[in-house]
Protein backbone atom coordinates (compact mmCIF):
# COMPACT_ATOMS: atom_id res chain seq x y z
CA UNK A 1 0.00 0.00 0.00
CA UNK A 2 1.43 3.35 -1.00
CA UNK A 3 0.78 6.83 0.30
CA UNK A 4 -0.85 9.46 -1.90
CA UNK A 5 0.37 12.95 -2.70
CA UNK A 6 -2.29 15.61 -3.26
CA UNK A 7 -1.27 18.94 -4.79
CA UNK A 8 -3.75 21.78 -4.35
CA UNK A 9 -4.01 24.85 -6.55
CA UNK A 10 -3.98 28.32 -5.00
CA UNK A 11 -3.80 31.48 -7.11
CA UNK A 12 -3.02 33.63 -4.08
CA UNK A 13 0.38 32.01 -3.56
CA UNK A 14 3.50 33.23 -5.29
CA UNK A 15 3.89 30.52 -7.89
CA UNK A 16 7.11 30.51 -9.89
CA UNK A 17 5.33 29.32 -13.04
CA UNK A 18 1.73 29.75 -14.30
CA UNK A 19 -0.76 27.74 -12.25
CA UNK A 20 -1.93 25.23 -14.87
CA UNK A 21 1.66 24.58 -15.92
CA UNK A 22 2.68 24.10 -12.28
CA UNK A 23 -0.13 21.57 -11.75
CA UNK A 24 0.81 19.79 -14.96
CA UNK A 25 4.43 19.57 -13.86
CA UNK A 26 3.34 18.32 -10.43
CA UNK A 27 1.41 15.54 -12.17
CA UNK A 28 4.47 14.62 -14.23
CA UNK A 29 6.41 14.56 -10.94
CA UNK A 30 4.13 11.90 -9.54
CA UNK A 31 1.32 13.75 -7.76
CA UNK A 32 -1.49 11.25 -7.32
CA UNK A 33 -4.25 13.85 -7.04
CA UNK A 34 -4.42 17.37 -8.44
CA UNK A 35 -7.08 19.36 -6.63
CA UNK A 36 -8.43 22.38 -8.49
CA UNK A 37 -9.17 24.92 -5.79
CA UNK A 38 -10.59 28.12 -7.28
CA UNK A 39 -12.46 29.80 -4.44
CA UNK A 40 -13.28 33.05 -6.24
CA UNK A 41 -13.68 31.89 -9.82
CA UNK A 42 -17.11 31.46 -11.46
CA UNK A 43 -18.29 27.95 -12.30
CA UNK A 44 -17.55 28.33 -16.02
CA UNK A 45 -13.93 29.29 -15.36
CA UNK A 46 -13.44 26.32 -13.03
CA UNK A 47 -15.11 24.04 -15.58
CA UNK A 48 -12.86 25.18 -18.43
CA UNK A 49 -9.74 25.03 -16.28
CA UNK A 50 -10.55 21.47 -15.18
CA UNK A 51 -11.30 20.34 -18.75
CA UNK A 52 -8.04 21.78 -20.02
CA UNK A 53 -5.99 20.01 -17.36
CA UNK A 54 -7.89 16.74 -17.81
CA UNK A 55 -7.27 16.87 -21.56
CA UNK A 56 -3.51 17.25 -21.04
CA UNK A 57 -3.43 14.37 -18.57
CA UNK A 58 -5.46 12.13 -20.88
CA UNK A 59 -3.37 12.99 -23.93
CA UNK A 60 -0.13 11.96 -22.22
CA UNK A 61 -1.80 9.17 -20.20
CA UNK A 62 -0.57 10.69 -16.94
CA UNK A 63 -2.26 8.76 -14.11
CA UNK A 64 -2.83 11.72 -11.79
CA UNK A 65 -6.49 12.16 -10.86
CA UNK A 66 -8.26 15.51 -10.81
CA UNK A 67 -10.46 16.56 -7.89
CA UNK A 68 -12.49 19.77 -7.79
CA UNK A 69 -12.72 21.75 -4.56
CA UNK A 70 -16.18 22.86 -3.41
CA UNK A 71 -17.95 22.68 -6.79
CA UNK A 72 -19.75 19.35 -6.93
CA UNK A 73 -21.56 20.45 -10.08
CA UNK A 74 -18.31 21.12 -11.90
CA UNK A 75 -16.69 17.92 -10.66
CA UNK A 76 -19.59 15.88 -12.02
CA UNK A 77 -19.83 17.87 -15.25
CA UNK A 78 -16.19 17.35 -16.23
CA UNK A 79 -15.98 13.75 -15.04
CA UNK A 80 -13.46 14.47 -12.31
CA UNK A 81 -12.36 11.67 -10.02
CA UNK A 82 -13.47 13.45 -6.88
CA UNK A 83 -14.88 16.49 -5.13
CA UNK A 84 -13.39 18.01 -2.01
CA UNK A 85 -15.79 19.84 0.28
CA UNK A 86 -14.83 22.74 2.53
CA UNK A 87 -16.54 24.30 5.54
CA UNK A 88 -18.88 26.42 3.39
CA UNK A 89 -19.59 23.73 0.77
CA UNK A 90 -22.78 21.71 0.71
CA UNK A 91 -22.87 19.08 3.50
CA UNK A 92 -21.13 15.76 2.94
CA UNK A 93 -24.41 13.84 3.30
CA UNK A 94 -26.05 15.95 0.59
CA UNK A 95 -23.11 15.47 -1.78
CA UNK A 96 -23.06 11.72 -1.08
CA UNK A 97 -26.78 11.49 -1.90
CA UNK A 98 -26.39 13.39 -5.18
CA UNK A 99 -23.39 11.33 -6.29
CA UNK A 100 -25.03 8.02 -5.41
CA UNK A 101 -28.27 8.95 -7.15
CA UNK A 102 -26.28 9.83 -10.26
CA UNK A 103 -24.72 6.39 -10.18
CA UNK A 104 -21.25 7.81 -10.55
CA UNK A 105 -17.95 6.93 -8.93
CA UNK A 106 -17.07 10.39 -7.67
CA UNK A 107 -14.95 10.26 -4.51
CA UNK A 108 -16.29 12.63 -1.84
CA UNK A 109 -13.77 14.11 0.58
CA UNK A 110 -13.85 16.99 3.02
CA UNK A 111 -11.66 19.13 5.22
CA UNK A 112 -11.82 18.66 8.99
CA UNK A 113 -10.05 20.39 11.85
CA UNK A 114 -10.91 18.22 14.83
CA UNK A 115 -11.43 14.60 15.79
CA UNK A 116 -15.15 15.24 16.20
CA UNK A 117 -15.45 16.70 12.70
CA UNK A 118 -13.62 13.71 11.25
CA UNK A 119 -15.94 11.22 12.96
CA UNK A 120 -18.98 13.19 11.77
CA UNK A 121 -17.66 13.33 8.20
CA UNK A 122 -17.22 9.56 8.12
CA UNK A 123 -20.74 9.05 9.46
CA UNK A 124 -22.09 11.40 6.76
CA UNK A 125 -20.54 9.34 3.97
CA UNK A 126 -17.16 10.94 3.25
CA UNK A 127 -14.71 8.66 1.45
CA UNK A 128 -11.73 10.47 3.04
CA UNK A 129 -10.87 13.56 5.08
CA UNK A 130 -7.98 15.98 5.12
CA UNK A 131 -6.86 17.10 8.57
CA UNK A 132 -4.68 20.03 9.49
CA UNK A 133 -2.90 22.17 9.48
CA UNK A 134 -0.16 19.95 10.89
CA UNK A 135 2.76 22.39 10.85
CA UNK A 136 2.89 26.20 10.61
CA UNK A 137 1.88 27.30 7.12
CA UNK A 138 1.44 30.46 5.09
CA UNK A 139 -2.16 29.44 4.41
CA UNK A 140 -3.05 29.97 8.10
CA UNK A 141 -0.73 32.65 9.50
CA UNK A 142 -0.90 33.04 13.26
CA UNK A 143 -3.06 29.94 13.78
CA UNK A 144 -1.45 27.27 16.00
CA UNK A 145 -0.78 24.01 14.13
CA UNK A 146 -2.46 20.75 15.13
CA UNK A 147 0.72 18.69 15.15
CA UNK A 148 1.31 15.02 14.47
CA UNK A 149 -0.11 13.88 17.83
CA UNK A 150 -3.59 15.18 17.00
CA UNK A 151 -3.22 13.75 13.49
CA UNK A 152 -2.51 10.32 14.97
CA UNK A 153 -5.62 10.58 17.14
CA UNK A 154 -7.78 11.33 14.10
CA UNK A 155 -6.25 8.47 12.12
CA UNK A 156 -6.98 6.12 15.01
CA UNK A 157 -10.58 7.33 15.44
CA UNK A 158 -11.86 6.81 11.88
CA UNK A 159 -11.90 3.96 9.39
CA UNK A 160 -11.58 6.12 6.25
CA UNK A 161 -8.35 7.55 4.82
CA UNK A 162 -6.90 10.64 6.50
CA UNK A 163 -4.74 12.95 4.39
CA UNK A 164 -2.57 15.39 6.34
CA UNK A 165 -2.27 18.99 5.19
CA UNK A 166 -0.34 22.06 6.25
CA UNK A 167 3.38 22.82 6.19
CA UNK A 168 4.60 19.52 4.79
CA UNK A 169 7.72 19.06 2.70
CA UNK A 170 10.27 16.35 2.03
CA UNK A 171 12.00 17.00 5.38
CA UNK A 172 9.03 16.27 7.64
CA UNK A 173 6.74 14.00 5.64
CA UNK A 174 8.19 10.90 7.30
CA UNK A 175 6.94 11.75 10.78
CA UNK A 176 3.52 12.58 9.31
CA UNK A 177 3.19 9.22 7.56
CA UNK A 178 4.33 7.42 10.73
CA UNK A 179 0.88 8.22 12.17
CA UNK A 180 -0.81 5.89 9.68
CA UNK A 181 -2.06 8.77 7.53
CA UNK A 182 -2.95 7.78 3.98
CA UNK A 183 -1.00 10.64 2.44
CA UNK A 184 -0.27 14.34 2.42
CA UNK A 185 -1.66 17.40 0.67
CA UNK A 186 0.56 20.35 -0.18
CA UNK A 187 0.42 23.73 -1.84
CA UNK A 188 3.57 25.78 -1.40
CA UNK A 189 5.99 22.85 -1.27
CA UNK A 190 5.27 22.23 -4.95
CA UNK A 191 3.60 25.30 -6.45
CA UNK A 192 6.12 27.79 -5.06
CA UNK A 193 9.10 25.74 -6.20
CA UNK A 194 11.12 26.86 -9.19
CA UNK A 195 10.65 23.37 -10.60
CA UNK A 196 7.28 21.92 -9.48
CA UNK A 197 8.02 18.60 -11.16
CA UNK A 198 11.25 18.13 -9.23
CA UNK A 199 9.54 19.25 -6.00
CA UNK A 200 6.80 16.65 -6.45
CA UNK A 201 9.39 14.00 -7.23
CA UNK A 202 11.31 14.83 -4.02
CA UNK A 203 8.15 14.52 -1.97
CA UNK A 204 7.22 11.20 -3.56
CA UNK A 205 10.73 9.90 -2.96
CA UNK A 206 10.60 10.95 0.70
CA UNK A 207 7.17 9.31 1.05
CA UNK A 208 8.48 6.10 -0.52
CA UNK A 209 11.23 5.95 2.12
CA UNK A 210 8.68 5.81 4.93
CA UNK A 211 8.55 2.37 6.57
CA UNK A 212 4.97 3.04 7.68
CA UNK A 213 1.90 1.87 5.82
CA UNK A 214 -1.34 3.84 5.60
CA UNK A 215 -3.95 2.62 8.06
CA UNK A 216 -6.49 2.79 5.22
CA UNK A 217 -5.46 3.00 1.55
CA UNK A 218 -6.77 5.95 -0.40
CA UNK A 219 -9.70 4.93 -2.66
CA UNK A 220 -9.30 4.56 -6.39
CA UNK A 221 -13.01 5.28 -6.92
CA UNK A 222 -16.22 5.13 -4.91
CA UNK A 223 -18.31 3.13 -7.41
CA UNK A 224 -17.52 2.74 -11.08
CA UNK A 225 -16.63 6.17 -12.40
CA UNK A 226 -18.05 9.39 -13.77
CA UNK A 227 -17.91 9.86 -17.54
CA UNK A 228 -15.39 12.42 -18.74
CA UNK A 229 -16.55 15.56 -20.47
CA UNK A 230 -14.65 16.83 -23.49
CA UNK A 231 -13.60 20.23 -24.77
Amino acid sequence: MTHVLHVLSDRTRGAAVPLEEALWLAALGGADVIQIREKKAPALAVYEFALSLLARLDERQVPSRVFVNDRLDVAMAVGAAGVHLAAKSIPVAAARKIVDQAGGGLIVGCSVHSLEEAVAAEAAGADYVTFGHIFPTASHPGVPPKGVRQLAQVVEAVSIPVVAIGGMDASNVGEVLATGASGVAVIGAVLEAQDPRAAAERLKEAMARSPASPKVPFPRAHKGGMPRASL
